[in-house]
Protein backbone atom coordinates (compact mmCIF):
# COMPACT_ATOMS: atom_id res chain seq x y z
CA UNK A 1 0.00 0.00 0.00
CA UNK A 2 1.27 3.45 -0.96
CA UNK A 3 0.13 6.13 1.49
CA UNK A 4 -0.12 9.68 0.12
CA UNK A 5 -0.01 12.57 2.56
CA UNK A 6 -1.45 15.75 1.09
CA UNK A 7 -4.49 15.75 -1.20
CA UNK A 8 -3.88 18.96 -3.12
CA UNK A 9 -3.37 19.06 -6.86
CA UNK A 10 0.01 17.30 -6.89
CA UNK A 11 -0.97 14.71 -4.26
CA UNK A 12 -4.12 13.79 -6.18
CA UNK A 13 -2.17 13.70 -9.45
CA UNK A 14 0.29 11.19 -8.00
CA UNK A 15 -2.50 9.17 -6.40
CA UNK A 16 -4.31 8.98 -9.74
CA UNK A 17 -1.18 8.12 -11.72
CA UNK A 18 -0.09 5.39 -9.31
CA UNK A 19 -3.56 3.84 -9.03
CA UNK A 20 -3.98 3.86 -12.82
CA UNK A 21 -0.59 2.11 -13.06
CA UNK A 22 -1.94 -0.68 -10.85
CA UNK A 23 -0.61 0.26 -7.42
CA UNK A 24 -2.90 0.43 -4.36
CA UNK A 25 -2.99 3.93 -2.86
CA UNK A 26 -4.47 5.44 0.28
CA UNK A 27 -4.89 9.18 0.80
CA UNK A 28 -4.25 10.57 4.28
CA UNK A 29 -6.45 13.62 4.88
CA UNK A 30 -5.78 16.25 7.50
CA UNK A 31 -8.94 16.07 9.62
CA UNK A 32 -12.38 14.49 10.01
CA UNK A 33 -14.15 17.30 8.15
CA UNK A 34 -12.02 16.78 5.05
CA UNK A 35 -12.46 13.02 5.24
CA UNK A 36 -16.24 13.38 5.58
CA UNK A 37 -16.39 15.72 2.58
CA UNK A 38 -14.28 13.28 0.54
CA UNK A 39 -16.47 10.33 1.51
CA UNK A 40 -19.65 12.30 0.73
CA UNK A 41 -18.50 12.16 -2.89
CA UNK A 42 -17.67 8.44 -2.51
CA UNK A 43 -13.98 9.22 -3.01
CA UNK A 44 -14.56 10.05 -6.66
CA UNK A 45 -11.96 11.98 -8.64
CA UNK A 46 -12.51 13.14 -12.21
CA UNK A 47 -9.14 13.64 -13.91
CA UNK A 48 -8.71 15.33 -17.28
CA UNK A 49 -5.48 15.30 -19.26
CA UNK A 50 -6.02 17.84 -22.07
CA UNK A 51 -2.66 17.09 -23.69
CA UNK A 52 -3.55 13.41 -24.13
CA UNK A 53 -7.27 14.13 -24.62
CA UNK A 54 -8.08 11.74 -21.78
CA UNK A 55 -10.72 11.84 -19.07
CA UNK A 56 -10.87 9.20 -16.35
CA UNK A 57 -12.94 8.60 -13.22
CA UNK A 58 -11.22 7.12 -10.20
CA UNK A 59 -12.21 6.10 -6.69
CA UNK A 60 -9.51 6.94 -4.15
CA UNK A 61 -9.70 5.62 -0.61
CA UNK A 62 -8.87 7.98 2.23
CA UNK A 63 -8.20 7.86 5.97
CA UNK A 64 -7.05 10.05 8.86
CA UNK A 65 -3.51 10.38 10.27
CA UNK A 66 -4.51 8.37 13.36
CA UNK A 67 -5.64 5.30 11.40
CA UNK A 68 -4.08 2.18 13.01
CA UNK A 69 -2.59 0.70 9.84
CA UNK A 70 1.21 0.78 9.57
CA UNK A 71 2.84 2.78 6.78
CA UNK A 72 5.65 1.20 4.79
CA UNK A 73 5.74 3.72 1.94
CA UNK A 74 4.81 7.38 2.38
CA UNK A 75 4.62 9.94 -0.42
CA UNK A 76 4.49 13.49 0.98
CA UNK A 77 2.82 16.01 -1.34
CA UNK A 78 1.95 18.85 1.04
CA UNK A 79 3.15 22.43 0.71
CA UNK A 80 6.69 22.89 2.01
CA UNK A 81 5.58 24.83 5.11
CA UNK A 82 3.15 22.05 6.13
CA UNK A 83 5.38 19.05 5.42
CA UNK A 84 7.18 18.56 8.74
CA UNK A 85 4.00 18.82 10.84
CA UNK A 86 2.14 16.54 8.44
CA UNK A 87 4.83 13.85 8.64
CA UNK A 88 4.92 14.22 12.44
CA UNK A 89 1.18 13.42 12.51
CA UNK A 90 1.83 9.95 11.05
CA UNK A 91 5.33 9.33 12.41
CA UNK A 92 4.04 6.77 14.91
CA UNK A 93 2.67 4.67 12.03
CA UNK A 94 5.90 4.43 10.05
CA UNK A 95 7.63 1.07 10.13
CA UNK A 96 11.37 1.18 10.84
CA UNK A 97 12.05 0.11 7.24
CA UNK A 98 9.53 2.57 5.76
CA UNK A 99 10.53 4.59 2.72
CA UNK A 100 9.48 8.22 2.32
CA UNK A 101 9.33 10.22 -0.92
CA UNK A 102 9.22 14.03 -0.58
CA UNK A 103 7.82 16.17 -3.41
CA UNK A 104 8.18 19.61 -1.80
CA UNK A 105 9.20 22.81 -3.56
CA UNK A 106 12.32 24.66 -2.49
CA UNK A 107 14.69 23.40 0.17
CA UNK A 108 14.60 23.20 3.95
CA UNK A 109 11.51 21.08 4.57
CA UNK A 110 13.28 18.01 3.19
CA UNK A 111 16.21 18.38 5.57
CA UNK A 112 13.82 18.90 8.50
CA UNK A 113 12.01 15.64 7.71
CA UNK A 114 15.31 13.79 7.28
CA UNK A 115 16.22 14.91 10.82
CA UNK A 116 12.76 13.88 12.08
CA UNK A 117 13.07 10.38 10.58
CA UNK A 118 16.68 9.25 11.07
CA UNK A 119 15.84 5.53 10.74
CA UNK A 120 13.75 5.57 7.56
CA UNK A 121 15.12 5.92 4.04
CA UNK A 122 14.16 9.32 2.63
CA UNK A 123 14.07 10.28 -1.04
CA UNK A 124 13.83 13.81 -2.42
CA UNK A 125 12.15 14.64 -5.74
CA UNK A 126 12.04 17.54 -8.16
CA UNK A 127 8.60 17.69 -9.81
CA UNK A 128 7.63 20.07 -12.61
CA UNK A 129 4.14 18.81 -13.51
CA UNK A 130 1.36 21.35 -13.68
CA UNK A 131 -2.01 20.47 -12.15
CA UNK A 132 -4.99 22.37 -10.77
CA UNK A 133 -8.44 21.64 -9.39
CA UNK A 134 -11.59 23.35 -10.68
CA UNK A 135 -13.31 21.76 -7.65
CA UNK A 136 -12.41 19.42 -4.80
CA UNK A 137 -13.13 16.32 -6.90
CA UNK A 138 -11.89 17.48 -10.29
CA UNK A 139 -8.27 17.53 -11.42
CA UNK A 140 -6.72 18.98 -14.57
CA UNK A 141 -3.27 17.66 -15.47
CA UNK A 142 -2.29 20.86 -17.24
CA UNK A 143 1.31 20.08 -18.04
CA UNK A 144 3.42 16.93 -18.17
CA UNK A 145 6.68 17.80 -16.46
CA UNK A 146 9.80 16.02 -15.34
CA UNK A 147 10.19 14.03 -12.12
CA UNK A 148 13.74 13.51 -10.86
CA UNK A 149 14.23 11.37 -7.74
CA UNK A 150 17.33 10.79 -5.65
CA UNK A 151 18.70 9.81 -2.25
CA UNK A 152 20.35 12.73 -0.39
CA UNK A 153 22.66 10.17 1.22
CA UNK A 154 23.56 9.01 -2.30
CA UNK A 155 22.40 5.43 -1.85
CA UNK A 156 21.41 3.20 -4.78
CA UNK A 157 18.08 3.48 -6.62
CA UNK A 158 15.24 1.66 -4.79
CA UNK A 159 13.49 -1.34 -6.33
CA UNK A 160 10.12 0.47 -6.35
CA UNK A 161 11.50 3.01 -8.80
CA UNK A 162 12.09 0.30 -11.40
CA UNK A 163 8.59 -1.11 -10.80
CA UNK A 164 7.00 2.31 -11.28
CA UNK A 165 8.97 2.86 -14.47
CA UNK A 166 7.97 -0.57 -15.79
CA UNK A 167 4.33 0.37 -15.19
CA UNK A 168 4.55 3.47 -17.33
CA UNK A 169 5.56 6.25 -14.94
CA UNK A 170 8.18 8.55 -16.45
CA UNK A 171 10.75 9.04 -13.68
CA UNK A 172 14.45 9.81 -13.67
CA UNK A 173 17.02 8.85 -11.02
CA UNK A 174 19.80 11.30 -10.17
CA UNK A 175 22.78 10.46 -7.98
CA UNK A 176 23.06 14.06 -6.67
CA UNK A 177 19.49 15.13 -6.00
CA UNK A 178 20.56 18.06 -3.82
CA UNK A 179 22.35 19.61 -6.79
CA UNK A 180 19.15 19.20 -8.84
CA UNK A 181 17.06 20.88 -6.13
CA UNK A 182 19.58 23.70 -5.64
CA UNK A 183 19.47 24.49 -9.37
CA UNK A 184 15.67 24.46 -9.36
CA UNK A 185 15.73 26.69 -6.25
CA UNK A 186 17.95 29.19 -8.07
CA UNK A 187 15.50 29.42 -10.97
CA UNK A 188 12.50 29.76 -8.64
CA UNK A 189 14.24 32.42 -6.51
CA UNK A 190 14.73 34.54 -9.61
CA UNK A 191 11.35 34.03 -11.27
CA UNK A 192 8.65 33.54 -8.63
CA UNK A 193 9.12 36.66 -6.46
CA UNK A 194 9.41 38.96 -9.49
CA UNK A 195 6.16 37.62 -10.97
CA UNK A 196 4.46 38.49 -7.68
CA UNK A 197 5.92 42.00 -7.43
CA UNK A 198 5.18 42.79 -11.09
CA UNK A 199 1.93 40.74 -11.07
CA UNK A 200 2.73 39.26 -14.45
CA UNK A 201 2.99 35.88 -16.18
CA UNK A 202 6.47 34.42 -16.45
CA UNK A 203 7.06 35.50 -20.03
CA UNK A 204 6.84 39.23 -19.25
CA UNK A 205 9.91 39.09 -17.00
CA UNK A 206 12.32 39.19 -19.95
CA UNK A 207 11.02 42.66 -20.83
CA UNK A 208 10.03 44.01 -17.42
CA UNK A 209 12.83 42.71 -15.21
CA UNK A 210 15.82 41.84 -17.37
CA UNK A 211 18.26 43.90 -15.29
CA UNK A 212 17.09 42.39 -12.02
CA UNK A 213 17.26 38.88 -13.44
CA UNK A 214 20.89 39.55 -14.34
CA UNK A 215 21.73 40.76 -10.80
CA UNK A 216 19.95 37.83 -9.19
CA UNK A 217 21.59 35.33 -11.54
CA UNK A 218 25.04 36.56 -10.56
CA UNK A 219 24.34 36.18 -6.84
CA UNK A 220 22.60 32.82 -7.18
CA UNK A 221 25.44 31.39 -9.28
CA UNK A 222 27.90 32.59 -6.61
CA UNK A 223 25.80 31.01 -3.85
CA UNK A 224 25.55 27.65 -5.59
CA UNK A 225 29.26 27.66 -6.32
CA UNK A 226 29.99 28.34 -2.64
CA UNK A 227 27.99 25.21 -1.74
CA UNK A 228 29.82 23.10 -4.29
CA UNK A 229 26.99 23.00 -6.83
CA UNK A 230 28.45 23.18 -10.35
CA UNK A 231 26.45 25.80 -12.23
CA UNK A 232 28.14 28.57 -14.20
CA UNK A 233 26.55 31.97 -14.60
CA UNK A 234 26.10 31.39 -18.34
CA UNK A 235 24.32 28.08 -17.77
CA UNK A 236 22.06 29.62 -15.11
CA UNK A 237 21.17 32.47 -17.47
CA UNK A 238 20.38 29.94 -20.20
CA UNK A 239 18.21 27.86 -17.85
CA UNK A 240 16.33 30.96 -16.71
CA UNK A 241 15.66 32.03 -20.29
CA UNK A 242 14.51 28.51 -21.19
CA UNK A 243 12.11 28.27 -18.25
CA UNK A 244 10.69 31.73 -18.90
CA UNK A 245 10.16 30.99 -22.61
CA UNK A 246 8.72 27.50 -22.00
CA UNK A 247 6.31 28.79 -19.33
CA UNK A 248 5.70 32.23 -20.85
CA UNK A 249 1.93 32.17 -20.39
CA UNK A 250 2.06 30.49 -16.97
CA UNK A 251 1.39 32.20 -13.67
CA UNK A 252 4.03 31.11 -11.16
CA UNK A 253 2.91 29.05 -8.17
CA UNK A 254 3.79 31.93 -5.83
CA UNK A 255 1.74 34.42 -7.85
CA UNK A 256 -1.19 31.99 -7.84
CA UNK A 257 -0.89 31.63 -4.06
CA UNK A 258 -1.00 35.41 -3.63
CA UNK A 259 -4.00 35.76 -5.96
CA UNK A 260 -5.87 33.15 -3.92
CA UNK A 261 -4.90 34.68 -0.58
CA UNK A 262 -2.80 31.65 0.37
CA UNK A 263 0.44 31.41 2.27
CA UNK A 264 3.41 31.30 -0.10
CA UNK A 265 6.47 29.03 0.04
CA UNK A 266 8.85 32.00 0.08
CA UNK A 267 10.64 30.83 3.23
CA UNK A 268 11.70 27.63 1.44
CA UNK A 269 12.96 29.53 -1.62
CA UNK A 270 14.36 32.99 -0.90
CA UNK A 271 14.42 32.36 2.85
CA UNK A 272 16.50 29.21 2.44
CA UNK A 273 18.85 30.96 -0.01
CA UNK A 274 19.43 33.86 2.41
CA UNK A 275 20.00 31.59 5.41
CA UNK A 276 22.48 29.60 3.32
CA UNK A 277 24.30 32.80 2.33
CA UNK A 278 24.44 33.81 6.01
CA UNK A 279 26.14 30.52 6.89
CA UNK A 280 29.05 31.49 4.62
CA UNK A 281 28.93 35.27 5.27
CA UNK A 282 28.21 35.70 1.58
CA UNK A 283 27.02 39.13 0.43
CA UNK A 284 23.84 38.86 -1.67
CA UNK A 285 22.34 42.39 -1.69
CA UNK A 286 20.07 41.83 -4.70
CA UNK A 287 18.51 38.75 -3.08
CA UNK A 288 18.07 40.62 0.22
CA UNK A 289 16.42 43.56 -1.52
CA UNK A 290 14.08 41.22 -3.40
CA UNK A 291 13.14 39.45 -0.16
CA UNK A 292 12.47 42.76 1.63
CA UNK A 293 10.25 43.98 -1.22
CA UNK A 294 8.33 40.73 -1.24
CA UNK A 295 7.85 40.77 2.54
CA UNK A 296 6.42 44.29 2.28
CA UNK A 297 4.14 43.21 -0.57
CA UNK A 298 2.85 40.19 1.39
CA UNK A 299 2.27 42.29 4.52
CA UNK A 300 0.34 44.86 2.47
CA UNK A 301 -1.89 42.06 1.20
CA UNK A 302 -2.39 40.55 4.65
CA UNK A 303 -0.50 37.34 3.87
CA UNK A 304 1.95 35.47 6.14
CA UNK A 305 5.56 36.57 5.74
CA UNK A 306 7.06 33.07 5.93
Amino acid sequence: MLHILGAGSIGLLWAARLQRAGFPVQLILRNAARLSAWQDQAGQLEMTDPGQQQHVSLTLNAELPDSPDPIRFLLVATKAYAAEAAVSSVQHRLSTDAQVLLLQNGLGSQQAISRLLPHQRIFYASVTDGAWRPSAHQLIWAGHGQTIIGDPRQGPPPEWLTRWQEHGLTLEWHADILAVLWRKLAVNCAINPLTVLLDCPNGELLQGAHGRLEELSQELALLLSAFGIPLSLDILRTQLDQVIHQTATNSSSMRQDVHHGRRTEIDFMLGFALRSADQLNLAVPALRKLNAELQTYLATHGLPLD
